[in-house]
């Protein structure tokens, strides 16, 4: 599936886009060596913020999720043939 974009750049880029072939495969070859840090860096910040959440937890916070993961744990093993 594709989407059509209409995007402004700087004269730089617009040149260089001019210059090549196929601007969109231009364009998506470079989003895509940018994307895997990109993804990185949405999973740290995901990761710093759950982090944080963790340390703010009250003890009794963390007791009744243990509590609430443990029960789930149980209701999906049941009926399980190993």
């Amino acid at each position: 599936m594709t989407v059509k974009l209409s995007i402004s750049v700087p004269d730089d880029v617009a040149a260089y886009l001019h210059s090549q072939g196929n601007a969109s495969a231009a364009v998506v070859d470079a989003v895509r060596r940018v994307l895997p840090e990109a993804r990185r860096a949405r999973q740290r910040e995901a990761a710093q913020a759950y982090g944080e959440y963790l340390r703010r937890r009250s003890v009794r916070q963390s007791e009744d999720e243990r509590a609430l993961i443990e029960e789930s744990n149980d209701i999906a093993l049941r009926d399980s043939q190993w």
